[in-house]
């Protein structure tokens, strides 16, 4: 749900984030009782911020946790450039204490020279205490690269550790195949829970090039419960749209409407209706299916970047008040044309200063507040 909120309400995903600054006495206890430095965030959480998932091996091993509420502090500076957050109400420390965990966390391997996670629960929760699942890995190295980046930003020393183990941990990647397996040992046609290695292309935007993406989704797809839970297909479709493939994606996220029961239309985890009920995570991923799969909208570090897509029965997109370093903007996409409007500029950037540039040209278009900008 979060990158849903922050792109459309910012000071509600600022107040989420808090909630993590205010429990990090919790998170602290959580990372020292399992012998570890930093803090760890819990799978389900008390309102002190302690463990309390009642399977032990959740709270345990699915350590990619802590990577995602990174990112979700970093997608939100890159969305506002609100320093305040981290200077001034505790987020840096944060930060730093799950940089700190995931140097705690790896062990290093002098057969291989680099960096593992060894024993974690990966997204795919069919599969248990594995090595180097590679989205637990990238997350935790992506996580790194932001605590350097902010530090940096802050003025804040940074320890060499942190810089040591995000360039040399490691990313299980097999050359002969063009592909990442799912942790080390995994054999390609094991069937896997949910979506896992595909989620390097899209949130975690790991750096690849579009063969190998194709071929994660190839590889995943067929082995990919159909009877998992619903976000799934979102990021399956995600994936096709990023790789222009218009109705491949639509056919993956018409399998997640399998998870909506009637007759209120309520979201459940899995299509035979057991799970949990009222998934958010299901709604979550439709949403972000259409905000950052049709539109191609991706929260980079100094731009908004948007590509949009849409398959044949879908004529035209609209974004009302998309909010953008302080600016709200509204969107219009069709097959042929895209208009931007700047509906309220920001205090602290002008909206002389905010533009679109044609990413095959670089031809710039100043963005200024009320007019309508088509191209």
């Amino acid at each position: 749900m979060y990158p849903n909120i922050l792109l459309f309400y910012p000071e509600s995903a600022r107040a989420i984030l808090k909630y993590r600054n205010q429990t990090l006495e919790g998170a602290l206890y959580n990372a020292w009782e399992q012998g570890y430095k930093g803090a760890k965030f819990p799978w389900e959480s008390a309102a002190t911020g302690r463990e309390v998932c009642p399977e032990k091996i959740y709270g345990e091993e699915e350590i990619h946790i802590n990577g995602d509420v990174m990112l979700a502090f970093e997608q939100y500076y890159h969305t506002t450039q609100d320093l305040k957050l981290f200077e001034e109400e505790g987020g840096w420390q944060v930060i730093s204490a799950m940089a700190q965990y995931w140097c705690s966390r790896v062990e290093w391997s002098p057969e291989e020279q680099n960096y593992h996670l060894n024993g974690v629960l990966p997204p795919d929760e069919y599969h248990s205490a594995v090595n180097n699942s590679v989205y637990t890995n990238a997350i935790a190295q992506r996580s790194l690269n932001f605590a350097i980046e902010l530090g940096t930003q802050l003025r804040i020393p940074i320890p060499e550790e942190w810089r040591e183990v995000g360039k040399k941990i490691k990313i299980p990647f097999d050359k002969s195949r063009n592909f990442h397996p799912e942790y080390d040992g995994y054999c390609p046609g094991e069937q896997v829970k949910q979506a896992d290695v595909i989620l390097l292309g899209y949130p975690v935007m790991y750096p690849m090039d579009p063969e190998t993406r194709r071929n994660d989704l190839e590889m995943y797809e067929p082995v990919t419960d159909i009877q998992g839970p619903a976000m799934t297909w979102s990021m399956f479709a995600i994936g096709w749209l990023e790789l222009k493939e218009a109705e491949r994606g639509q056919r993956q996220l018409s399998k997640c409407f399998s998870n909506i029961t009637e007759p209120f239309k309520i979201w459940v985890e899995n299509v035979d209706g057991s799970g949990a009920v009222n998934f958010l995570t299901g709604m979550g991923g439709f949403l972000q299916a259409i905000l950052f799969g049709y539109t191609g909208f991706r929260i980079r570090k100094k731009w908004l970047k948007f590509d949009p897509l849409f398959p044949d029965d879908v004529k035209a997109l609209k974004l009302t008040g998309v909010c953008y370093l302080g600016c709200k903007l509204d969107f219009a996409f069709t097959k042929e044309n895209i208009t931007i409007q700047v509906t309220k500029s920001s205090s602290d950037l002008p909206s002389s200063n905010l533009e679109a540039i044609l990413a095959g040209t670089g031809e710039r278009f100043p963005l200024k507040e009320g007019t309508k900008r088509p191209s």
